[in-house]
């Protein structure tokens, strides 16, 4: 049998402990004597999914990082081109200022605060220049062009192929005001996809009057054939460099999920595959860290997956399963605690009950009833000492009710009956807002009585929580929708509004960190299972539901969504968030004896 040395020309290393387990790192093989293995480094390359677009599109621009990428343009089959502007975090999308032309089948390249848009459907010139919030127009395309691939950063771009009566070969240059003609593809195409800088570009894939796998390297000035894909294909998406490239997605003669990665000479084929196979997706970031987002399957999807190919990994955003409740119920029920600690009282299952539950982590108890039933209540603070108010039958109810863990007992009235009512803070020191029949009205509570305080700025029912007495939100509702207010123990002031506007949303959360979930109507909006996230500045968006619903409850931080409806009728599902972090994981090790 060969012997390491004689295949590799190096010895086995001989070590007490295992290296540091990083990039420089991978492919290495030695010997922990500590132990008595062999050991050798595994490289992870893996496709994950990620938080989704808030407008799923295809045929729309990318530029930037895997932490830190933006999608602007593209297109909806029902509504027609898009001029929004979507910036990635590394879990969650938000939005950024619009385009100054919507426009589709539009190319980018430089970074999320420094962004370059050019070309575009119908064969437009125009370019705009993105500065981390707002777009600018910069010099026109000597070409106008749709379906061009694009390269560079902001003040050094690369626009090169495309089409616009005919498959195109020009090649033009941006020097941070305006275009140049520089050499032309020596394979002219349009639907392709591009990687690199202005000196030392990449062009590859596309469709000439089939589908193509040419790929060319461009010096600055002239452009060289170089070896082909594995996969030709069309619409396809790209990252990297000219030495170290990613291609995904696109179209063969169906849509594609193969990833491909080039080292400056040969074109590999990725164990690893995109999960949605899609056409006309947007792209960004590295080889070892790729970005893919949007596209089209059958119609537009707001599907996002980043790529790793080191031993990076993060953990995505998402919701699991807990168990369900012993009752179903909806009705803005009214709801308290965490996730290992929750609870739930009233609603309607249809009929109205005073049912009441607690979740321990794992599952629901039933536990003392509310002292009458009652649903569109508010409620908020902790398993052991929750507190309900408000709520109907009719008249809107302005009683109280405070729970000890086992029994529930009278509080003090609300200053004026309402329903559709939320709020939060703690037993001893609540806070209520909005409703009907006092959509502005907010009060306190101080363990005892309700004290009136200063109005909200919008009139709101069936509205978002999040925070305490001194320090709280409200979002969403009708008629509000996205915008939210925060309170500060006295008066409220505008805040960030909600990406998509919902009513009968599930939420909880502190002032600086807070979770909105689900919601809707059927009346004029589907059943949502979006969940935006708020960090104390900006909403993004989130992993969804695993059940779309509306008229749920929440509670959290350790966040629970608890019961709702939707088409399927009364909901009993319960489903537990767990947030997303970066995180660099253990490298994985090959070990034998």
């Amino acid at each position: 049998m060969a012997e390491y040395e004689s295949i590799h020309g190096t010895r086995v290393r001989y070590l007490s402990s295992d290296p540091t387990l990083d990039s420089s790192t991978e492919g290495q093989v030695w010997y922990n004597s500590t132990s008595g293995t062999n050991k050798a480094l595994v490289q992870i390359k893996a496709w994950s999914s990620s938080g989704s677009m808030g407008t799923a599109r295809f045929a729309l621009g990318g530029a930037g990082t895997q932490t830190a990428g933006l999608g602007f343009g593209g297109y909806i089959i029902s509504t027609g081109d898009k001029n929004s502007t979507e910036e990635y975090n590394g879990f969650n999308w938000s939005n950024g200022g619009n385009l100054g032309t919507a426009r589709r089948s539009i190319s980018g390249c430089g970074t999320q605060t420094a962004g370059l848009a050019f070309g575009g459907f119908p064969a437009l010139t125009a370019t705009e220049e993105y500065n981390g919030s707002s777009w600018t127009a910069g010099g026109v395309l000597g070409t106008g062009r749709r379906n061009l691939g694009g390269a560079g950063i902001q003040t050094a771009g690369l626009a090169f192929g495309g089409s616009s009566t005919t498959v195109l070969s020009n090649t033009e240059e941006y020097d941070g005001s305006s275009w140049t003609a520089s050499g032309a593809l020596n394979t002219a195409r349009s639907d392709l996809a591009g990687a690199g800088t202005q000196t030392v570009g990449l062009a590859f894939g596309g469709n000439t009057t089939a589908v193509s796998s040419s790929t060319e390297e461009y010096n600055g000035s002239s452009w060289t054939a170089v070896n082909s894909m594995n996969t030709a294909r069309k619409y396809l998406a790209g990252a990297g460099t000219q030495a170290d490239a990613l291609a995904f997605g696109g179209i063969t003669t169906a849509n594609t999920n193969v990833t491909e990665e080039y080292d400056g000479t040969n074109w590999t084929t990725s164990p690893a595959t995109l999960a949605t196979a899609r056409r006309r997706l947007g792209g960004a970031g590295t080889r070892a860290a790729g970005l893919g987002f949007g596209g089209e399957t059958t119609t537009q999807v707001a599907v996002t997956e980043e790529y790793n190919s080191n031993i990076n990994a993060f953990t995505p955003a998402v919701w699991a399963a807990g168990q369900n409740l012993g009752t179903a119920r909806y009705g803005t029920l009214g709801s308290a605690g965490t996730q290992n600690a929750g609870l739930v009282f009233g609603g309607e299952t249809p009929s109205t009950t005073a049912n009441t539950e607690e979740y321990n982590g794992s599952s629901w108890s039933e536990q003392n009833n509310l002292p009458y039933a009652k649903q569109k209540n508010g409620g908020c603070g902790i398993q052991t000492a929750g507190l309900s108010f408000g709520g109907t039958p009719t008249p809107p109810s302005v009683n109280t009710e405070e729970y000890d863990g086992t029994n529930w007992t009278a509080g003090g009235s609300l200053g004026t009956g309402r329903y559709d009512i939320n709020g939060t803070g703690t037993q001893t020191a609540g806070l209520a807002f909005g409703g009907l029949q006092d959509q502005d009205g907010t009060e306190e509570y101080n363990g005892s009585s309700w004290t009136a305080s200063g109005n909200m700025a919008n009139n709101r029912r069936n509205a978002a929580r999040a925070g305490i007495q001194t320090a709280a939100l409200a979002w969403a509702g009708y008629p509000a929708l996205s915008a939210m207010e925060e309170y500060n123990g006295s008066s409220w002031t505008a805040g960030a509004a909600l990406n998509d506007g919902v009513a009968n949303n599930g939420s909880d959360g502190i002032s600086t960190s807070a979770l909105s979930f689900g919601g809707g109507n059927p009346s004029n909006q589907p059943f949502k299972a979006q969940t935006e996230a708020y960090n104390g500045t900006a909403w993004s968006i989130t992993g969804a539901l695993g059940t779309a619903r509306y008229i749920l409850s929440g509670a959290g931080p350790g966040y629970l969504a608890i019961g709702g409806a939707n088409g399927g009728g009364v909901s009993a599902a319960t489903e537990e968030f767990t947030e997303g972090s970066a995180a660099v994981v253990t490298a994985s090790t090959l070990t034998t004896s």
